[in-house]
């Protein structure tokens, strides 16, 4: 039986879709402790883990020892924990700059910053606690908020950058539905051959999916469908299905990399447009306030 796919979902968003170890791009999900061995599927026995991290680095040359694992499981959690809360600061900030006073901004930085310290571990990083609170109190001593403002809306978008980035659909094959091996109408001993994907694409990754298979060159090429979390195959019962399972797991990666190209140069475009209108609109409205200052009533 597979990982519920809510679970599967859960982990790989917890771990942006990257390797707990490396930190490479990766969709597939392991276990700490084996079935075999008597894990489960919960989530606590579950980490993302790419191919040479799970077969070489882990099974093979016993690299990492199952605690080792858990331990950056909970490097994982803690990190994301800390970006959540420094992206709720930069959300705060946002809405100070708009409604406070420098002076109020200034104190308000300087306690976000010294929460900050409060989540590095001084023993270990001494230079970073100590650059922590040396910036509280140059904060404090410099008059910075006339760029503030505009910093802050330069931030907003870079948030929103990373974001969207990150929403991009990703997929990889992680199995063979063999409960949906079954005969079809399309010709004299056809069958449907079925993969399952880690999860539902969403319809652009479909559309490239579908180019891709379309403008394909594999000589033994099948009608190759997605439907919902699967790749339905029509295939004749003499087929080889190694070959046409490694023809699909190369039609995903293709469309997995033609999304985090094209579509990260898109979501570049669009933000660099949305900036430079709001900050060309933020410039001109600062132009007319210092104008205004020079008017004589």
């Amino acid at each position: 039986m597979s990982i519920p796919k809510a679970t599967r979902d859960m982990l790989l968003v917890e771990a942006q879709h990257r390797c707990t170890v490396c930190n490479e791009k990766c969709f597939e999900i392991h276990h700490i402790i084996g079935k075999a061995d008597g894990g489960d599927d919960s989530p606590e026995n579950l980490i993302v883990m790419c191919p040479n991290c799970h077969q070489h680095r882990y099974h093979r040359s016993g690299e990492f020892t199952r605690d080792q694992l858990r331990q950056y499981k909970k490097n994982l959690q803690d990190r994301n924990e800390i970006e959540k809360r420094l992206l709720q600061n930069i959300e705060d900030l946002w809405k100070e700059i708009k409604e406070k006073s420098a002076a109020e901004i200034n104190k308000s930085l300087i306690t976000k910053l010294e929460d900050a310290n409060q989540l590095i571990d001084k023993s270990r990083s001494p230079k970073i606690a100590q650059s922590v609170s040396q910036m509280a109190i140059k904060m404090a001593e410099l008059s910075i908020m006339p760029n503030a403002a505009r910093r802050a809306i330069e931030v907003k978008y870079e948030v929103e950058r990373q974001q969207l980035k990150s929403s991009v659909d990703q997929l990889s094959v992680v199995g063979i539905d063999d409960d949906a091996y079954r005969k079809n109408n399309k010709f004299g001993r056809a069958y449907e051959f079925v993969l399952i994907l880690d999860h539902s694409p969403d319809s652009d990754w479909v559309k490239i999916f579908d180019y891709n298979y379309k403008n394909s060159g594999y000589s033994m090429k099948r009608e190759t469908h997605i439907r919902g979390d699967r790749a339905v195959m029509i295939i004749a019962d003499s087929d080889d299905l190694q070959a046409h399972t490694n023809w699909v797991k190369k039609l995903v990666g293709e469309t997995n990399t033609w999304l985090t190209t094209e579509g990260y140069r898109n979501i570049d475009c669009l933000i660099n447009e949305s900036l430079h209108k709001e900050l060309e609109q933020f410039d001109a409205i600062q132009s007319m306030k210092k104008r205004t200052q020079s008017i004589k009533i």
